[in-house]
């Protein structure tokens, strides 16, 4: 096989938990590359070492040919790892619509009611030195007519119990 054309196959890499804490890397197409890491990182880093070993090609040109898949977890693990994943993403939408209603409102109190930066600072429950950032960060816009953030926050804080399996009582998956 040619060098180029070693460069432009796509290899793809699945992993295994053995039963004693290992992870077992094997490349699908070639069963012959294969190798063993404690940790996950480490046998990714040793299973791109031992493709470019295999093909005789640098380990950046190994490292670029590999598609790494999916680890399997046992069911239940996989579900709670997804929950956590979709909870992460749910809490970073959350945070950036809570920074641009604080925002919002620190406009609206500066600018529409006429509050000093100390007063709007008290009444948002930050520092008047966070007030004056905010106020300085927005561009334009008139503040109490924002592009439905605080629906979209209201709708969220309604539902949460339903996005999130498990948000109204707390359960522990135990194995």
């Amino acid at each position: 096989m040619a060098k180029t054309q070693i460069l432009n196959t796509r290899y793809h890499a699945t992993f295994e938990l053995d039963e004693s804490g290992n992870w077992i890397a094997e490349i699908d197409e070639l069963p012959q590359v294969h190798t063993f890491g404690r940790t996950l990182g480490k046998a990714r880093e040793y299973l791109v070492d031992a493709l470019a070993l295999w093909l005789n090609v640098p380990i950046d040109d190994a490292k670029g040919a590999i598609d790494f898949r999916a680890v399997a977890l046992p069911e239940q693990v996989q579900s709670s790892v997804d929950q956590a994943i979709a909870s992460r993403a749910i809490a970073e939408v959350a945070a950036e619509n809570a920074g641009a209603m604080m925002s919002d409102a620190a406009l609206a109190l500066t600018k529409v009611a006429r509050l000093s930066y100390r007063d709007a600072g008290e009444l948002l429950g930050i520092s008047h030195q966070r007030v004056q950032q905010l106020v300085s960060e927005v561009r334009g816009g008139n503040p109490l007519t924002s592009s439905g953030t605080q629906g979209v926050a209201q709708d969220i804080a309604h539902n949460l119990k339903e996005i999130l399996p498990g948000a109204r009582e707390r359960t522990w998956v135990r194995w």
